[in-house]
């Protein structure tokens, strides 16, 4: 009868948390990095897909995802709706396949990290987040089942590069593990699973890497911001606290390791490789912090260590249930891109099939999906706007407006008011979060 109470009070958690995360699918705009995975997925076959993710610097898996839809000209909320389907089955794994406290059930659902950020945005975090659920409610079966735990990690090598601290983890904590076990007549897994599951991993890496090596995006740019400090602040004292823990208990220093791979790695990636800390990447440290808590709830440690790490997620989790709440709020009540309000616009008084000039096909790319007729043309790389695997080039762009000699009589967009140009403004669009601002010109 308990049983019975306690699963009837899951499912109207759940039922709440799709009707309030459908909302939040219906009332948000999709913006450029969001944009640009559904046209990758549009407009290229197999091989241009690979050849073109060395400029987007990620995995192929969410487009190969996308790709059937996208080719069908679904509408371009079916971004958004997988992504929803995608963390709605993760929410599912976690409400009903974790034991942890029905209170921090409750509050995760709600905010950090299923609520919104990975649901309405669409991008391959949602990917991230379920085989997180499906590797955390699994954990206690990778004994068992090592090849099938194997291929779910090499998906994850597949979804996003800030996981693989994750799959070195989860690698070095099993495999490794079991191998070092193999030769003290420890193991308790048949060594010939053990590596079959292994190449397995391995090989997914190997393609990973010769997928996206090559000419680096030169928009990708170290350097310090306050949330990329505060990321790395945030790390420091999540491995700090959680390894005193961890010491002070002697319980599941495999799971700590698995929690200090993933985090180190964003760390390094944002020290060394790309430095812009978005606000999924800032949220995604929360949700590495609760696959961590479930990764502990499936072993037998002491009550009172999980106790006292669910404190730690609860307490280190209110940063990102903050910034989860200026955005959704923001997000429900002003404009999250300006590309929808520019496009509509151009839809409704501008001639069918214009021309339209642009300054940078990077950010204009977000109005493709919704203009009905008319054409973008990119006047720094003088080509129409398909896909935007082109970086920001701030010198071509002045360059192509000094010269401006093609541009009479036509109408010319510039994003973000970094150009402010002499001729007449046609319309202008409202202040957006994504930073997605654009403004038409009429050159005479």
């Amino acid at each position: 009868m308990k049983s019975y109470k306690s699963n009837r009070k899951l499912w109207i958690i759940f039922i709440i948390y799709l009707i309030i995360n459908v909302f939040l699918v219906v009332i948000h705009e999709p913006w450029r990095d969001e944009i640009h995975s559904w046209l990758m997925a549009k407009n290229y076959g197999l091989f241009e897909l690979i050849r073109e993710s060395r400029f987007d610097g990620h995995p192929i898996l969410w487009q190969l995802i996308l790709m059937p839809v996208a080719k069908l000209n679904a509408p371009i909320i079916t971004l958004n709706i997988i992504s929803l389907i995608f963390v709605s089955i993760a929410t599912g794994l976690f409400l009903f396949k974790t034991k942890l406290p029905t209170i921090l059930k409750i509050i995760s659902t709600f905010s950090v990290p299923f609520t919104y950020t990975f649901s309405s945005i669409s991008r391959n975090y949602a990917l991230v987040i379920l085989l997180m659920m499906i590797i955390g409610v699994t954990y206690d079966k990778r004994h068992q089942k090592p090849i099938l735990y194997s291929i779910i990690i090499s998906l994850l090598i597949h979804s996003h590069v800030l996981a693989w601290g994750l799959v070195a983890g989860l690698t070095i904590t099993f495999h490794f593990d079991e191998i070092i076990n193999f030769f003290k007549k420890k193991n308790t897994v048949s060594i010939r699973k053990i590596m079959i599951g292994l190449i397995i991993i391995v090989i997914n890496t190997i393609l990973v890497v010769l997928e996206l090596y090559g000419v680096p995006n030169p928009n990708y740019i170290t350097g310090k911001s306050l949330i990329m400090l505060l990321s790395l602040i945030i790390i420091f004292f999540t491995l700090l606290i959680a390894l005193i823990i961890t010491i002070n208990k002697k319980s599941c220093i495999r799971e700590y390791i698995i929690l200090a791979c993933g985090l180190l790695f964003q760390a390094i990636i944002y020290i060394f490789v790309y430095s812009t800390v978005i606000y999924q990447r800032f949220i995604l440290i929360f949700a590495f912090l609760l696959f961590y808590i479930i990764l502990i709830s499936k072993t037998k440690s002491k009550n009172d260590f999980k106790r006292l790490n669910c404190i730690l997620y609860s307490l280190s989790t209110i940063l990102g249930i903050a910034a989860l709440a200026y955005t959704m709020v923001y997000d429900i009540f002003k404009p999250y891109s300006g590309a929808q309000e520019m496009a509509n616009y151009i839809n409704n008084n501008l001639p069918d099939n214009t021309t339209i000039y642009i300054d940078s096909e990077l950010i204009g790319q977000s109005m493709i999906p919704y203009l009905k007729t008319s054409k973008l043309y990119d006047i720094a790389y003088n080509e129409y706007v398909t896909t935007a695997n082109r970086a920001y080039d701030y010198d071509k762009i002045y360059e192509a407006l000094e010269e401006n000699t093609n541009y009479t009589s036509n109408y010319l967009i510039v994003s973000n008011d970094v150009f402010e140009l002499k001729y007449e403004k046609i319309y202008k669009t409202k202040k957006a979060i994504a930073k997605e601002n654009f403004t038409l010109y009429y050159i005479p």
